[in-house]
């Protein structure tokens, strides 16, 4: 039996509950950076090894042998037969990772058991015993929820997001959570508004009150997700970006405490555009959101994506 579930704090948590088999972390954060639709495994593990690196957590080295040796544990336990366990939580970080791995379930030629831990709330901070009760909930994952997981894996690596628009209109509630997961990751593509990501209006209305350390700052801004969106790493890496842009958004003083800017308050008003006067290179699965090109956008109203134009 494996049991596969997002990172190392999960895991431990799983190891210490003393289920039968072997505990896998995926680690990977991917709803950030590129992923795309590439034809092999090794080409994507070399796209995220070196976008892990250059966003300052790892060493490419490192991160490659970090992820082909947990791809190959799972192709192993795919060759094998071996019952697969998936733990995961309702987060976009999680959810993608489940549609990566159901992906490769789909194009393995043996069929193991798999069975779905979905428990609605972080896996984390879980005790034991609390474990071993969602652990008795587990669910069977058959060849609808795989086929699934694979088509919605296809989607979210498409160079044109509207396949993920197209799949938030059927009926997804085979993986409980996943639709609410790609919605917000579409709530990640710049606004028609103002061409802020939702992440990144809510660091700048968060800074409206006045200026706030690290730790204050985050936690008032992943306040008003639903369900836990990213770490400090990630957090850390948007400030950065908002910081460093040819006219900042945001500024951080040499005691560490992080303010808005002009500039940054007329763009959360709405009187002028971050994508249009900062510019923007970032990717969102498969796309490429790459200004001055004209480039994706959400509609925060209307829950819709608008095309170029």
């Amino acid at each position: 039996m494996l049991h596969v579930t997002n990172g190392d704090v999960a895991a431990e948590g799983i190891v210490l509950a003393r289920f039968d088999g072997e505990v896998l972390p995926w680690r990977d954060v991917l709803h950030e950076g590129p992923v795309p639709a590439v034809a092999t495994a090794e080409e994507l593990r070399e796209v995220r090894a070196r976008f892990l690196a250059r966003s300052g957590w790892t060493e490419v080295r490192t991160a490659l042998e970090d992820l082909t040796a947990r791809d190959r544990r799972l192709e192993r336990a795919l060759a094998r037969g071996e019952e697969l366990v998936l733990w995961f939580e309702p987060d976009l970080y999680d959810q993608l990772q489940l549609l990566q791995i159901l992906d490769r379930v789909a194009r393995a030629s043996s069929r193991s058991r798999i069975s779905g831990v979905f428990p609605g709330e972080s896996i984390g901070p879980m005790t034991s015993s609390q474990l071993v009760a969602c652990f008795a909930r587990a669910r069977d994952l058959g060849a609808s929820e795989v086929e699934l997981g694979r088509r919605a894996w296809d989607a979210f690596r498409d160079p044109d997001p509207r396949k993920i628009e197209r799949l938030l209109a059927e009926d997804l509630s085979e993986l409980p959570d996943l639709a609410d997961a790609l919605l917000r990751h579409l709530e990640q593509f710049p606004s028609v508004a103002e061409g802020l990501s939702r992440s990144e209006r809510q660091i700048l209305g968060t800074l409206l009150s006045g200026p706030k350390e690290f730790g204050e700052l985050f936690r008032e801004s992943q306040a008003a997700e639903h369900h836990h969106f990213v770490g400090d790493a990630v957090f850390e890496n948007y400030l950065d970006e908002l910081a460093t842009a040819t006219a900042p958004l945001v500024r951080r003083s040499t005691e560490g405490v992080w303010s808005i800017t002009q500039l940054g308050e007329a763009v959360f008003r709405g009187r002028t555009d971050r994508v249009d006067t900062v510019g923007l290179d970032r990717w969102l699965g498969g796309v490429w959101l790459h200004a001055p090109r004209r480039v994706w956008r959400w509609n925060r109203d209307e829950g819709v994506l608008v095309a170029p134009f």
